[in-house]
């Protein structure tokens, strides 16, 4: 555990984050809280989005990150969808599903077989993706044919699929139009066969900013609910709702050739160091050298290979007694441009700094 070290998470920011992307679209929100709610902390997000913020379905990507939050939460008044590790052909996990309100998508024809066969899944919702070009997960469409006159009895509670590159400009005939097209062609196999289709989705975070997918029931925000936009050039002006901040461990001055940490890293000239207390223990990231972090108003660099609990920050010999241990630093703050450049130049993408910030780093909440 660290002290001087945190991640400050701004619930009252998620709200209003939550408000704008209401605001860009008539769907309802489903909240993907998926790896620890993207670095922020799975269950206080959850907890407040669903007591604070009225949301009444979650996204998880596990089955066991939906059991943690059921067991942490058992009053929790909000429907548990689990998008991928889903555990449904496995028997050992057939009574989570059975008994708690918790729902898998079903992505592949094994796991719809089995749900149509197990009477223990009879009264279980049909939460049903198709692969509309995305080719990771979800059943094709000559699958759907062949399993759409199994479910007219049943229904389909809602049919979704996944866009692959909806951060890009949207544009006619582009990648995310033709899955548009290919989706429609799932709904229309399926009423075709009469089976009733009670709800539908298709937009993430990137088709959101951009308004797509508007006359589906639900919109999946993930990545921009908590700040970061994922289309260039920026549309999305959400706030990002934590702030990651540590301090100088100590400063000391080099001279051009002088090494440096690990391995044959030389000092490329003249300046000072600062030392932090964070290393790829606390914030898994080894791609950081060249990264521009400012330290009371000062640009420095982060310089030489990153230890597991700590790195360096170079900047040039200007600096000299301006900076001392116990000064405060921001890796990212409450705008979202920073943690977006920020992941350019660490040569990653925001997804990754925020689910990267590992347990050792204490996340405060506070109510705007």
């Amino acid at each position: 555990m660290r002290y001087s070290t945190f991640l400050e998470v701004n619930l009252g920011l998620l709200q209003e984050n939550l408000n704008k992307i209401k605001r860009l679209t008539k769907a309802k929100v489903l909240p993907m809280v998926k790896a620890n709610a993207y670095g922020n902390g799975l269950v206080p997000i959850s907890k407040f989005l669903v007591e604070d913020c009225e949301i009444r379905s979650l996204g998880c990507a596990t089955l066991g990150e939906a059991i943690h939050l059921f067991n942490q939460c058992p009053d929790l008044k909000a429907d548990l969808i689990v998008f991928s590790d889903t555990e449904v052909s496995n028997p050992q996990f057939s009574e989570a599903y059975a008994n708690f309100a918790i729902t898998p998508v079903l992505h592949q024809a094994s796991d719809l077989e089995t749900v149509l066969a197990n009477p223990m899944f009879s009264k279980l919702p049909i939460i049903l993706k198709v692969n509309t070009g995305m080719n990771r997960l979800g059943v094709s469409l000559d699958e759907l044919a062949k399993f759409a006159p199994l479910l007219k009895s049943r229904g389909v509670k809602h049919l979704l699929t996944h866009f692959a590159r909806s951060s890009e400009p949207f544009k006619e005939g582009d990648k995310t139009h033709n899955q548009i097209e290919k989706f429609n062609q799932a709904k229309k196999i399926l009423k075709d066969a009469g089976v009733e289709i009670k709800e539908t989705s298709v937009s993430n975070s990137g088709a959101i900013e951009q308004k797509i997918g508007n006359d589906e029931t639900y919109v999946r925000p993930g990545l921009m609910l908590y700040g970061p936009y994922s289309v260039e050039p920026k549309i999305w002006d959400g706030h990002q709702i934590s702030r990651f901040v540590t301090k100088i461990l100590k400063t000391f001055e080099v001279k051009k050739g002088t090494p440096i940490g690990y391995g044959v890293n030389v000092a490329p000239e003249d300046g000072l160091i600062a030392l932090i207390p964070i290393g790829y223990a606390d914030f898994s990231i080894t791609t950081a050298s060249g990264a521009e972090i400012i330290v009371n108003g000062h640009k420095g660099k982060i310089f030489a290979r990153v230890s597991m609990d700590m790195m360096f920050l170079m900047f040039d010999t200007s600096v000299n007694g301006k900076l001392k241990a116990g000064d405060s630093i921001e890796i990212w703050n409450n705008d979202n441009r920073v943690i977006n450049d920020l992941a350019v130049s660490m040569k990653t993408i925001p997804y990754q700094l925020m689910c990267g910030v590992t347990n050792r780093i204490p996340r405060i909440y506070k109510v705007k």
